[in-house]
């Protein structure tokens, strides 16, 4: 305090009127400075304070819908991916067996044989080259539309008709008494053939879904073109159940004859009312009026349906069993009319086909 004024005084006092002035000026440019909280002020605010909520959830939600769809997108690729992986193993087990059967049959050591067979592997393990494929090589030739007109004119207008060419096969696309039959008993080959492998296999019949699942196409019309030409050791040697379960409905389902015809049914069994009254005596009526060769077929057919109904690994009741075979058996082509009638129509069949399966001893022993 000063004694005389009564005024707080500064730390440091001035030794003279040039230090006091000068103490003056340095006060004054410190408090000239601005200060921190002026300088904050100055800085720009964030705009993303400003967003509304609601705008801000309808970003997340869309963001959320992408995410949602890339995964659906992702799912179906590796589901696609699982399925070709199937199918490639599928083709190299194929092709594996048939490189071993090979090498059994060409084990001399002799550089000739070993050429020749090298030359044998490569043409069996060839794949077999579709029609499109041969059309574009070239090989064969497709009708041109000018090839069509001509053929047109020339039916129209002198009345002439193209040779008809036989185009029935030994075993698939004909008919029932022209296939190859097995000597004992008398059915056909492709038929014993095919049960044969399935029975003598015991997890072939506990595969679930046997005769529900489809077997490779490329396999079954390759197996196709060597059971027309009598060749059965490729289908012998199969590691799976479902083709050798295709070409048995392959066959079936191409006769020109049914097995058991639809007319035939309509005629002795005319609805399902009539069925479900006395179940037994009609299908057993209906048996009998076969012939010898498609009773036996039947019946051998019918047995080993029986076999695989009784087997509950793979979850195929009579019904389920009824319900496919029946279309292949009676073989009614019923495509182009309205669901009502095809139920309608069906249920006969598929009923006949369940009581044989359940009723077996009874209708054919």
């Amino acid at each position: 305090m000063d004694p005389y004024l009564g005024c707080a005084q500064n730390k440091s006092k001035p030794r003279s009127v040039l230090d006091g002035f000068s103490n003056r000026n340095l006060t004054a440019v410190k408090g000239g400075r601005p200060s921190r909280s002026a300088i904050r002020t100055n800085r720009p605010v964030s705009t993303s304070s400003l967003v509304e909520p609601s705008e801000h959830f309808r970003l997340l939600q869309q963001d959320h819908l992408a995410l949602l769809k890339k995964q659906k997108q992702l799912e179906d690729s590796y589901s696609l991916l699982e399925e070709r992986y199937d199918k490639l193993k599928l083709e190299y087990e194929t092709l594996q067996s048939a490189y071993e059967e090979l090498q059994e049959n060409y084990s001399v050591s002799s550089p000739k044989n070993f050429k020749a067979g090298k030359f044998l592997v490569y043409l069996k393990l060839k794949r077999r080259a579709d029609k499109s494929a041969l059309e574009n090589r070239n090989i064969i030739k497709s009708k041109c539309f000018k090839d069509v007109a001509m053929e047109v004119i020339v039916v129209n207008c002198f009345h002439w008709k193209p040779p008809v060419f036989r185009a029935d096969e030994a075993c698939f696309n004909t008919f029932l008494k022209d296939v190859v039959m097995a000597d004992h008993p008398r059915i056909p080959r492709v038929i014993y053939e095919c049960v044969s492998v399935l029975e003598s296999n015991e997890k072939f019949l506990s595969v679930p879904g046997l005769y529900r699942v489809s077997g490779d196409y490329n396999v079954i019309q390759n197996l196709r073109y060597d059971i027309n030409a009598n060749q059965y050791k490729k289908l012998r040697k199969l590691k799976s159940p479902h083709e050798v379960c295709g070409i048995i409905k392959l066959f079936l389902r191409e006769l020109k004859d049914p097995l058991v015809p639809m007319q035939m049914c309509s005629e002795i069994i005319p609805s399902l009312e009539e069925l479900k009254s006395n179940k037994r005596a009609k299908v057993l009526q209906l048996v009998n009026a076969l012939d010898e060769l498609r009773l036996q077929t039947l019946k051998f057919l019918m047995k080993h349906l029986r076999n695989v109904a009784n087997t509950a690994e793979n979850e195929m009741d009579p019904y389920s069993l009824g319900l496919l075979m029946s279309s292949c058996i009676f073989n009614e082509t019923l495509a182009d009319v309205c669901p009502v009638k095809f139920e309608k129509q069906s249920a006969v069949p598929r009923e006949c086909i369940i009581v044989m399966i359940e009723h077996y001893e009874m209708i054919f022993e």
